[in-house]
């Protein structure tokens, strides 16, 4: 296996379906942060995709959580475990059947290069929702200095990401405003001028 790739084996044994899928690189704090904000992203939503969307699957309501810290001489480990039953469930949006799937994120090994990932953004197609993730950010309507309601997008970081660009003189308005920009963002084009 590549340093920077995943390892999927679908292997048929006599009345079981297995599919497993393996994740390891060498990587940065803030990249392996993102692959697990996205892993998180995708169980919340009831999917994750693995390799590509190669493996996906589905996530129940309840499951077994297992977290272990351990550390010995001079290497310490974090291994996060999810487990549950997959009779009944089935992975959404016609994706291929998810029996089972198993991921490690370790920061083991290097990159080709023997550098980590670029710039510790390169997650795409390791983990990712399966589904539509939920928001990590959050619409806030206010007054501002002069009386006036405005609307803002938060990210959970603190960051504004967007925000009215006038006041209104009725908090509804404002609601308004916000609200358009739910429905019609999604499906907005992306159009460069200049």
């Amino acid at each position: 296996m590549s340093d920077d790739e995943a390892e999927h084996n679908g292997t048929e044994e006599e009345g079981t379906d297995r599919e497993d899928v393996e994740l390891e690189r060498t990587t940065t704090r803030e990249e392996a942060a993102t692959l697990l904000h996205d892993l998180a992203d995708g169980v919340a939503s009831g999917s994750v995709a693995f390799d590509d969307g190669a493996v996906v699957a589905a996530v129940p309501e309840s499951l077994e959580l297992e977290v272990e810290y351990e550390r010995e001489d001079d290497e310490a480990e974090t291994e996060v475990e999810l487990e549950w039953g997959v009779d009944g469930i089935e992975a959404g949006n016609g994706a291929a059947d998810a029996a089972e799937a198993d991921a490690v994120a370790a920061g083991d090994v290097d990159g080709e290069d023997g550098e980590p990932a670029a710039d510790g953004l390169a997650v795409d197609g390791l983990v990712e929702p399966a589904d539509e993730a939920r928001s990590r950010a959050q619409f806030e309507l206010y007054r501002d200095d002069a009386g006036e309601w405005r609307w803002r997008l938060v990210h959970h970081n603190g960051n504004i990401i967007a925000d009215g660009g006038e006041g209104y003189n009725r908090k509804e308005t404002a609601r308004n405003g916000l609200e358009s920009v739910k429905r019609n963002a999604p499906g907005a084009e992306v159009v460069e001028q200049g």
